[in-house]
Formats: structure tokens, sequence, C-alpha cells
């Protein structure tokens, strides 16, 4: 299912299009960019339709206002969660798994230009990058908890420590960018 890339006007977030780069703004910056039940929906359908349209070569993930994403909206989606049956919650997990699992089934590299608050819900769409594409300033280099790891959630290291680095303590994972000693 290939789209019109010039035509596209997405209702929950910004979308461009320029010499093969698709780039995609959260754009509520009032609220620091969170996501809602439509907005992960149509950022669902959007990615799956990217799997097949080829004139895409790399796609740019960010947020509007200096912020990335704050998470799940508190009045639409946290609110709402609350109040929800085990089959509501269930829906919204797998709602939020089809959008990582579209995400990491795109051929074209997803760059997540994160600036400002990255929480919650908002951290997760970066785990649907393949573990090539993801980059880190020298300061942003920070231990994830091991029961939130990615390395417990996909099975591998986004960086595994080389020969000359001292390895992390057992099931942390430390993020440092390529090519830093």
């Amino acid at each position: 299912m290939s789209i019109d890339l010039n035509s596209l006007e997405p209702e929950h977030f910004l979308w461009s299009f320029d010499g093969g780069v698709a780039t995609i703004t959260l754009n509520r910056p009032e609220r620091k960019n969170p996501l809602t039940f439509d907005s992960y929906a149509e950022l669902r359908d959007l990615f799956r339709a990217l799997k097949e349209t080829p004139e895409v070569r790399v796609i740019v993930l960010t947020g509007a206002g200096g912020n990335f994403c704050s998470g799940g909206d508190v009045h639409e989606i946290i609110g709402p969660l609350t109040k929800m049956d085990v089959l509501g919650l269930r829906e919204f997990t797998n709602m939020t798994g089809d959008l990582v699992r579209a995400m990491r089934d795109c051929p074209q590299p997803i760059i997540a230009a994160v600036e400002g608050v990255c929480a919650g819900a908002g951290a997760d769409p970066r785990h649907g990058q393949r573990p090539s594409a993801r980059r880190a300033r020298r300061q942003d280099r920070f231990p994830v908890h091991p029961r939130r790891s990615f390395r417990r959630r996909h099975g591998r290291l986004c960086n595994p420590p080389q020969d000359h680095r001292p390895r992390p303590r057992r099931g942390a994972v430390v993020h440092r960018p390529f090519g830093e000693r």
C-alpha cells in the first residue's frame, strides 16, 4: 500500500517529505507532544504504509517546541486507562506493540531526533529503531534499569562493549555513541 507522499495530511502530527527524507513531527508543544489513542493508531498506519514506499529513504521522528514527547496524554490516555477493564488494557497494549512492530518492519532507517522531554510512552517509539540507527551524544549516556532495559525487551545490546571498555554490571545496558572509546 504505497501512499502519496506530497498530499499526505495527518491529523495528529506534522508531515514533510523532501529529497527522500520523511519527517514526522509530534505537534502538541503546549503539552510537550503527548501521544493519544488516535495518534498511536495514525502513526501505526503511517509506518505500515511507509514499509511499501520506496521513495522514502530515511524517516526522522521528532517533536515540536523543544521537546520530543511527554508520553501518554494524561487526560486522553492515562485517565481512560485507569478505568479500563482487562480487555481494554489488552487492546491498548496491542496497539502500542503494533506501532513498535510497524516501525521495526520499516526497511528505512528511523532517526529519533530527541530534544527535551522524552518520557513514558514517548520513549517507546525510539525502540522501534534498529540498533545501527541509534546514536547518542556523550552527555546522553545513561544506565538503563535492568528490568526495563532494551536488552531484556529485545534480547540484545544496542552498542555491545568493546574489549578495551570495562563491562557494565550484569543486566545493565549503557548507551554510548558509536566510535567512542
